[in-house]
């Protein structure tokens, strides 16, 4: 995988973080506006939208260890893991949106309006970036893809 590769996944990869930037700051408001917040603990939207960013943060450190030359004897597995890593948290995003937003008042359609098209560029973002993988890579990217796939069974703690 060249250099270009990677800038172009990575350059992807940065459309999805403004877009994930915003979401954030809006799922945040979520949690203390009682008509959005889910009962009880934690709003499952605002923690599957830390996971898109934390899995946003992994490719883009990857890409920047390979550009810089570091030696990482798995760099492609870790590439595709975490790229597909990330298309797997993009698709908790909308159902854990969904069921966050379950019976929202009036007052609050236009937060609900602008996450659902954020929600829909991050999901995008994420798509191209996979695809580029995939397309840089080839067949290569289902072999380690395969080899990676019992890792990602780890449940995350």
């Amino acid at each position: 995988m060249s250099h270009d590769d990677l800038e172009a996944i990575y350059t992807v990869l940065e459309k999805g973080m403004a877009a994930k930037e915003v979401v954030c700051s809006i799922t945040t408001g979520f949690r203390s506006v009682p008509s959005i917040r889910t009962q009880p603990g934690l709003n499952p939207y605002h923690a599957s939208v830390a996971d898109v960013g934390y899995g946003f943060d992994a490719v883009q450190g990857t890409i920047d260890r390979m550009r810089k030359g570091e030696a990482m004897p798995l760099a492609m597995e870790m590439l595709v893991f975490d790229l597909d890593t990330l298309r797997i948290s993009a698709q908790q995003l909308q159902p854990n949106f969904e069921l966050a937003v379950k019976n929202v008042s009036a007052e609050v359609y236009y937060l609900v309006a602008l996450s659902r098209e954020l929600n829909r560029q991050i999901e995008q973002r994420i798509r191209e970036a996979v695809s580029l993988g995939q397309e840089f890579l080839g067949k290569k990217w289902q072999e380690i893809r395969s080899r990676i796939e019992n890792i990602q069974a780890v449940p995350r703690l």
